[in-house]
């Protein structure tokens, strides 16, 4: 290599070094931050600190603002991480993950949202897993949306954990960590709306086509129990009119979680829909 080419690449390594001791600075001063917002939030209790809903708007405007040759997920794998130290920085949480039919797509999933500094275990069921977190609100659990069985009965009842995320957030084609999955926790005090509610519902025939009538879905069936999803601004008794059935005809419906709505990217990232 020429000089001129040795100074051309000379310029460029200490152009890099100056933007990653930049990165790392702003890094530094986030950290500091987490003291004043604990005494602002009253973020120590266990759970306080998850914010679903911001988490949200914050990857709605990567998406809209991303431009150039890094992947997105990439982008959105580096602020998970940060969000998911951070949030364990202002309040100390762990995961536990439920079983999947691909054990190293779920272990993908739960490492790509969360991290490698906040402790994980695995359950080896996902009944296990719910009932694990009855009461500790320093723990959550993610769980396979395509597991066998009505494990979404660990969610019905009052004091029971609900979901308050749908993974992944950013649909693509061919993403990395795209197991569907959802996450559940015992109460937040996040009090932003959801865009989609979570039902356990247990009725005859007809489900999957008024859920997505209403413009929802049928996730999961075992027997004459389901779980289904449905736009936040659609009621209960406008699904039972929907289904077209009377009396004792919907048998029980009711609501185990609500989560902001993922965003769906095109191949090429050049467009986003809601």
């Amino acid at each position: 290599m020429s000089d001129a080419g040795n100074h051309a690449l000379d310029r460029i390594r200490a152009e890099i070094d100056s933007i990653d001791s930049a990165m790392h600075d702003l890094l530094i001063r986030r950290s500091t931050v987490i003291d004043k917002l604990i005494a602002v939030k009253d973020t120590q209790t266990p759970g306080a600190a998850f914010r679903p809903g911001r988490e949200a708007d914050m990857m709605r405007r990567f998406v809209m603002r991303h431009e150039g040759h890094l992947p997105l997920t990439t982008v959105e794998h580096i602020w998970r991480e940060i969000i998911a130290t951070f949030t364990a920085m202002q309040a100390p949480y762990s995961v536990i993950s439920g079983p999947a039919a691909d054990g190293l797509a779920m272990r993908d999933v739960v490492r790509f949202y969360f991290g490698f500094s906040v402790p994980v275990s695995e359950a080896a069921s996902n009944d296990a897993a719910l009932q694990a977190m009855r009461g500790k609100r320093s723990q959550i659990a993610v769980i396979c949306a395509e597991s066998e069985g009505p494990w979404w009965q660990g969610l019905c009842g009052e004091d029971a954990p609900k979901v308050f995320a749908r993974l992944p957030f950013i649909v693509m084609e061919g993403r990395p960590a795209g197991l569907p999955c959802y996450v559940a926790a015992m109460s937040l005090k996040d009090d932003s709306a959801a865009d989609i509610r979570l039902y356990a519902v247990s009725a005859g025939n007809g489900l999957a086509a008024a859920a997505e009538r209403l413009g929802g879905r049928l996730v999961s069936r075992a027997g004459a129990d389901a779980l289904i999803e449905l736009p936040a601004m659609v009621e209960p008794a406008d699904f039972t009119a929907e289904l077209g059935v009377a009396g004792d005809g919907l048998l029980s419906m009711e609501i185990v979680g609500g989560f902001a709505a993922p965003i769906e990217v095109s191949q090429n990232a050049e467009r986003m829909e809601q």
